[in-house]
């Protein structure tokens, strides 16, 4: 059988497991107004209005690589279309606002700071949403007419500078998927693999190489088997069962394009913006560490990378800092330390022993997914109790043990030819 295979730099980001998404978008200045995909946003959300005295994208990242994430996604042009970058395309950009004189460029800074602390940097850019020139994904738009064309102009301008003024970037970010260029869409696929061809694409343009797709949800949470294929053509998800089963994914399917699962760092149903925004007096609102740890397991334990979202403060900080350093140091102590290693192996039933005196809380368990997702079954049990019968292992499965002692088998029982485990271990 055919099996789909991972790219390199699929590889790389499933190694990397957890990074951040970081809003700070135009929104928290003027919460209460419902029109940020419209051009009231002109004057509704005037960049002179925006004198953040405390932005320090520094700091950002600083509280990314705290919490031991590997790769940043910052969001470097939003539904309102204001960007952060002093685009030559129009004036709504940081090039108009009050900070730093109209000269400042958070996408460098950001660039700059994702280097001083070792983390790969991403950006996010809104093609199909723009408040500035009146686009919204929702309404009946005609591609091909004028008004859409001209935008369709100023989108490629912006991709250019984006992927051409600040170096390679690790992950390139479609909120929605695109609308392709066939159809009187952006040269999306085009600039991509002219400029940044080694990017991993979240709902990136159909035949990128290095594509993924939305787990299909903002909740913290993959799907019980989430696979590492899918049978859809396109990287994109709208909201309808049929194109990506709910994220799940396909097994044994015909493109390699892993989940990746966003969740904000506020509660996504009940803060501003789902979460994604900062607003005065949510600080109830803001996850407990325990609470992402939780995410972690259901996400990356789930065959998943988990991006979590950083909502930047009208003054520009991070306020929520202690949050991620709290998340960390649970994840190191947690996972930092197993009390069984297991290196690869082939074996299709496993006995592994609890240290005498430990407790195993968690079994993790690492396909060997180099040459595609090729283990379809598993069972975990101790003794005569089953602790799980599943599918899909990938990249990391985390099996929660709840307190273990003894014994515990793994059984592989559903596996295509040449298939193997990277590693075994409790913590």
């Amino acid at each position: 059988m055919n099996i789909a295979k991972p790219t390199e730099k699929q590889l790389q980001w499933y190694d990397c497991e957890l990074g951040v998404i970081i809003h700070y978008c135009m929104e928290i200045y003027n919460p209460d107004f419902k029109g940020h995909k419209t051009k009231e946003v002109r004057t509704e959300l005037s960049p002179d209005k925006f004198n953040p005295t405390k932005l320090d994208v520094e700091q950002w990242v600083r509280s990314a690589w705290e919490m031991g994430a590997k790769y940043a996604v910052l969001v470097a042009n939003h539904c309102t279309g204001f960007s952060l970058w002093p685009t030559k395309a129009n004036d709504y950009s940081v090039a108009s606002m009050a900070w730093k004189d109209g000269k400042g460029d958070i996408v460098q800074d950001f660039v700059d700071a994702c280097k001083k602390y070792d983390i790969k940097p991403g950006l996010y850019y809104s093609t199909g949403c723009n408040g500035y020139y009146g686009f919204s994904e929702t309404a009946q738009l005609d591609y091909m007419s004028d008004e859409y064309q001209a935008y369709v102009k100023v989108v490629e301008q912006q991709l250019t500078e984006l992927w051409t003024e600040y170096g390679e970037m690790f992950e390139v970010w479609f909120d929605g998927g695109i609308v392709p260029h066939e159809k009187g869409g952006p040269r999306a696929a085009e600039f991509l693999e002219k400029y940044q061809p080694n990017a991993v694409c979240f709902q990136g343009p159909k035949g990128h190489k290095n594509n993924l797709r939305w787990v299909g949800t903002e909740a913290g949470i993959a799907p019980i088997d989430c696979w590492c294929t899918t049978n859809a053509g396109e990287a994109k998800y709208n909201g309808t069962v049929p194109d990506e089963q709910k994220g799940k994914g396909t097994p044994r399917g015909k493109y390699f394009y892993p989940a990746e699962a966003d969740t904000p760092n506020r509660d996504c149903y009940k803060a501003f913006g789902s979460g994604w925004f900062w607003r005065a007096g949510e600080e109830h609102l803001v996850y407990s560490p325990e609470t992402l740890l939780d995410f972690y397991i259901q996400t990356v334990g789930r065959n998943s990378n988990l991006l979590l979202g950083m909502a930047i403060s009208t003054d520009g900080d991070f306020p929520d800092e202690d949050q991620l350093i709290g998340f960390g140091k649970l994840l190191k102590e947690t996972f930092g330390s197993p009390i069984v290693h297991i290196d690869g192996t082939a074996d299709s039933e496993i006995t592994i022993d609890i240290p005498e005196g430990k407790v195993g809380k968690y079994l993790v368990i690492r396909e060997d997914i180099r040459e595609g997702q090729r283990i379809f079954g598993f069972t975990v049990s101790a003794g005569d109790k089953e602790i799980l019968s599943a599918g899909s292992i990938g990249h990391k499965r985390i099996v929660p043990l709840e307190g273990l002692t003894g014994t515990i088998t793994l059984k592989i029982t559903d596996t295509e030819e040449g298939w193997s485990l990277r590693d075994i271990e409790i913590c």
